[in-house]
């Protein structure tokens, strides 16, 4: 009777630089698995590769590895931001295939081999090393300490939650600023970031009575045919279901108690504000300046609202976006 070969995790992510390290891979024990990192080019080395493959065998079941693939792609993330690399982890689709017959009938696979697609993000398969799968070559140039990337990883994986709320998009639009080479790109991605965490604050008890006041009384003292303060009650009533982007932004401050940035927080918004809708004119230099600021920014709070959720944030995070209260 045949042994089980079990499963194995795969995850394929793009970092915004190479590890600085001349070596072929690096292994990291998270959550009593040991994950090995390399590139996704054989015998490339790390400080080459922008594309890294994490790995980890040895699950018993498809679900088993499925279950650790999920946590091990947020712990990247994570510690991505952390350590202020930036990663994109996918959504688990292929970026390039090669038909399976033609394959065979270029001898690139022998007949126990298999063959699965490239997928950009997290792949489970057979552990026993029979799967083929078709890679591109990437070329990257600026490199990062991996020693920053692993620890927080190993930060992490000892503490990290099993679940945590809407905050991992906040993470995930972060790690995408920190990727992209165009600083407008970056201060978008950033602001949104936070913006997103204040969507679900609602108006208070107190305050939709009194709106709800205000527009009764604009009723009140229309005129029967006064239809623009009519317009204006309704209009009142339709904000009951609405906080404003920096109203919501505030709420988050206020919650994780930051409200030490919220002067910087509107004076960088109101820099990106006047740059975006066009009244005020500033230069390439103050422009990536505004990038880093924001995403130094945005990362502090992201970090905070992580913290809030019971996540041990990893001590590097304080090096690359301030020391403060995490």
């Amino acid at each position: 009777m045949n042994k089980p070969i079990g499963f194995r995790v795969r995850l394929r992510v793009r970092i915004g630089k190479p590890l600085t390290t001349d070596e072929l891979s690096r292994s990291v024990a998270l959550s009593g698995q040991e994950v090995t990192i390399r590139s996704q080019q054989k015998d490339q080395p790390l400080s080459q590769a922008t594309w890294i493959v994490l790995s980890a065998s040895g699950f018993a079941t498809e679900e088993e590895a499925k279950n650790f693939g999920a946590r091990l792609r947020l712990l990247v993330e994570i510690a991505a931001l952390s350590s202020r690399l930036g990663t994109d982890v996918g959504a688990d689709f292929p970026t390039s295939w090669v038909n399976e017959e033609f394959a065979r009938s270029i001898g690139l696979l022998q007949p126990d081999e298999r063959l699965a697609p490239d997928i950009h993000g997290l792949l489970i398969i057979p552990d026993d090393d029979k799967t083929r799968i078709p890679t591109m070559e990437m070329k990257a140039q600026v490199t990062a300490d991996p020693a920053h990337l692993l620890g927080a990883l190993r930060e992490l994986a000892e503490t990290l939650p099993t679940t945590i709320t809407a905050v991992t998009q906040g993470v995930r639009v972060l790690n995408l600023a920190l990727m992209s080479s165009q600083p407008l790109a970056q201060i978008v991605l950033a602001f949104s970031a936070v913006e997103a965490l204040g969507q679900d604050e609602t108006w208070t008890k107190a305050q939709t009575a009194l709106i709800e006041k205000l527009a009764e009384q604009t009723e009140k003292d229309a005129s029967e045919n006064d239809l623009e303060s009519l317009e204006v009650a309704d209009a009142l009533r339709r904000s009951l279901h609405r906080i404003g982007l920096r109203q919501g932004v505030v709420r988050v401050l206020t919650r994780t108690k930051l409200d030490e940035l919220k002067k910087e927080w509107d004076y960088l918004y109101g820099i990106r504000s006047g740059l975006f809708h066009g009244t005020l004119a500033i230069d390439d230099h103050r422009i990536s300046k505004l990038a880093v600021d924001a995403v130094t920014l945005c990362g502090r709070v992201i970090l905070k609202v992580l913290e809030q959720e019971g996540v041990k944030v990893p001590k590097v995070a304080s090096l690359h976006f301030g020391k403060f209260d995490i």
